[in-house]
């Protein structure tokens, strides 16, 4: 059964819809102040506030406003006897969900609380499927080196500086470049990654900037590169090192004025992106060879990581074996199963 808090200052109007939402099977509940209101959410936490604008002392946009500051995620549905599409607009700037208008339409106060609640059912599904990622992703160990890897990625996340993570294959990179996500001010944004090995050289600049309609043989429509995707997020460019020169130098360019054109376009497009990369070989040593740019290695490596292998980290077998076969096990629905001691200390 859904709560819903209504907040009007005209009593009767609170007794009509208390009256309604009873019969559509709804608990609600009112009080007559945007004070009492936030007083009352201090206490319990409604679905959804029904908040009239025009209350005396602090009115319904005041509240609303302390309520996005108190609750960022309460829903939120105002209505007003004086509505001006200004006061709309300001209401939904505000992060109201929608706006109704007195005298109350029944049906589209019923139908306005029916879609606020799916919307706040899907938030909550996405905060458990990205809360699921997160614990799929997360790093299994308390060895030393981990323990001091994680203490790093606690003290970068936050800023925004760019990061370069180097280690050999499997060693856990991307999984490192998810964690500096995760506990970044952009974690309620994208995580994009790009697998610079795995895709063809004619194709990395299309996947990487987007293209524009007929820019290339194939290219029937327009298509957002990954760079804008990742717009206010964070882009994981894993295996850097095998970049070619060419797209290394456009690559560096964003980096530095934080801009591109899609292939085929002349359009300039902004993006405030934090780039991770990621490479298993020596840069320096590419770099000498003439493989890779110096100018954007000192670019990217503001930040080093380097990620243990797993024989620098022998403590962590144990830890690394139970998590995987209660992952599997759970995955395949059997019982979950342990290694016998010989077993184990022969994989150690």
């Amino acid at each position: 059964m859904s709560n819903i808090l209504i907040v009007d200052d005209e009593q009767s109007i609170c007794d009509s819809l208390t009256g309604i939402f009873m019969d559509e099977g709804l608990s609600p509940s009112s009080v007559n102040s945007g004070k009492a209101a936030l007083a009352r959410l201090e206490e319990e936490r409604p679905d959804l506030v029904l908040l009239d604008i025009w209350m005396p002392g602090m009115d319904g946009l005041e509240t609303l406003a302390k309520i996005r500051e108190m609750f960022p995620d309460q829903l939120v549905i105002m209505m007003s006897g004086h509505g001006t599409i200004e006061t709309a607009v300001r209401a939904t700037k505000l992060g109201a969900y929608d706006f109704i208008e007195k005298p109350l339409s029944i049906e589209k106060v019923l139908i306005s609380i029916q879609n606020a609640m799916k919307v706040g059912q899907l938030v909550e599904e996405n905060r458990a499927l990205k809360a699921k990622i997160a614990k799929d992703y997360e790093m299994i160990g308390n060895s030393e080196p981990i323990t001091e890897l994680r203490q790093q990625i606690e003290l970068v996340a936050p800023s925004s500086a760019w990061v370069l993570i180097t280690g050999e294959n499997g060693t856990g990179k991307e999984l490192v470049a998810r964690a500096i996500h995760q506990q970044s001010l952009r974690s309620s944004k994208h995580f994009i990654e790009v697998n610079c090995a795995a895709i063809p050289e004619e194709l990395i600049e299309s996947e990487l900037f987007g293209h524009e309609r007929g820019a290339f043989t194939g290219a029937t429509a327009q298509r957002r590169g990954k760079f804008d995707q990742a717009h206010e997020g964070t882009l994981f460019l894993d295996e850097i090192g095998d970049m070619s020169l060419k797209t290394q130098a456009k690559v560096l360019r964003i980096l530095q004025e934080h801009k591109f054109e899609r292939v085929g376009g002349s359009k300039t497009i902004e993006v405030n992106v934090r780039v991770i990369a990621a490479t298993n070989k020596k840069l320096e040593t590419e770099i000498a060879n003439g493989n890779f740019r110096e100018d954007l290695f000192y670019r990217l490596n503001v930040i080093p990581f380097h990620v243990p292998a797993l024989r620098d980290r022998r403590a962590d077998i144990p830890a690394l074996i139970d998590h995987f076969l209660a992952y599997f096990c759970r995955k395949e629905s059997r019982a979950i199963k342990a290694l016998e001691v010989d077993a184990l200390q022969h994989l150690i």
